[in-house]
């Protein structure tokens, strides 16, 4: 097996770094403290787990057509990848529930604000899939 070219890389190292920006980002929110998510302010934090979660949730298929290139061709490689992609947006609304259900899904709470985020980007990675899906 050859070694990975850098285009097959990078989307492997975008899930890497967004997912270090979110768990440094959730560490650092709650270092902070509140207000995390509201009308009147928004915490910093916040933003910047949004931005780690949403680049690591949309590199992901991107790594895994690369990773399949060996074992099927072209758009096959698509399909498996994107139903894989969908396959872990649920897993992202599950961990969402179980951080939001507690606190009933309070702004104001970190695992609340946290879960509204992760929610709502699975959510639109959810949303893609039913519109690829319906395209075809």
């Amino acid at each position: 097996m050859e070694p990975a070219s850098p285009a097959e890389r990078q989307p492997a190292l975008f899930i890497v770094a967004g997912a270090g920006v979110t768990v440094v980002s959730i560490l650092l929110a709650g270092a902070a403290g509140p207000p995390y998510l509201s009308l009147e302010s928004l915490s910093p934090w916040i933003v910047t787990f949004s931005i780690g979660l949403f680049a690591a949730l949309f590199a992901i298929p991107f790594a895994l057509h690369a990773r399949l290139s060996d074992q099927l061709e072209g758009d096959a490689r698509w399909e498996r990848a994107l139903l894989i992609w969908g396959g872990v947006a649920l897993g992202v609304v599950a961990v969402a529930l179980v951080c939001g259900l507690p606190s009933g899904f309070d702004s104001g709470s970190l695992f609340g604000a946290i879960a509204i985020v992760a929610m709502v980007e699975a959510v639109l990675v959810l949303a893609t899939l039913v519109v690829w899906m319906l395209s075809n």
